[in-house]
């Protein structure tokens, strides 16, 4: 039935500045997740994230969850937040298919090219060129935050804290700890 719909944040930075903390505006208020609501929505990240559903009239009120993602628009090179209410996909993986479609490594994918750039920098093959100019700007890997949730308002949550514990956890491993 209806009534049974997940309740979800439905904002895009990019549209609406206060989507990226929605402790900033009381204004943007959790939606109840619907097909319809799901396909109105019109911005680059929920396009390319979004799953086809094949609506065959026996399953009006599909399972749905609710999910945040934080990335970098290739386009305007802006950091973006959005969220949005996502069908659920079982088995697959939204936040894993969208960053292969943003090509960014997975988190075991950079811990290996990162040893590989070690290994070859203690070899004296420098690789150095590219840091001065990447460290003014946020990379996209390092922008990129996906989560997806279940339960009523879940997407309400500031990423920093994950992303902070995640940067504080790289670098006591660089240091060996």
């Amino acid at each position: 039935s209806a009534g049974a719909a997940i309740k979800c944040f439905v904002c895009d930075s990019s549209d609406n500045p206060s989507c990226a903390d929605l402790g900033s505006n009381s204004s943007i208020v959790a939606e109840e997740c619907t097909l319809d609501k799901m396909k109105s929505l019109d911005t680059w990240l929920f396009d390319l994230n979004k799953f086809s559903y094949f609506d065959n009239g026996a399953n009006k009120y599909p399972l749905m969850n609710c999910q945040k993602v934080v990335a970098k628009d290739p386009d305007t090179r802006k950091v973006v937040t959005a969220r949005f209410c996502q069908l659920d996909t079982g088995d697959s993986d939204a936040c894993e298919i969208l960053r292969s479609k943003l090509r960014i490594p997975n988190p075991s994918e950079r811990d290996q090219r990162d040893r590989n750039q070690q290994r070859r920098k203690n070899q004296g093959y420098g690789g150095q060129g590219q840091d001065a100019a990447d460290s003014e700007e946020t990379s996209a890997e390092d922008a990129f935050f996906c989560d997806i949730c279940k339960t009523d308002r879940c997407n309400g949550a500031a990423a920093i804290t994950l992303a902070l514990g995640s940067l504080l956890a790289m670098i006591l491993l660089q240091w060996g700890c």
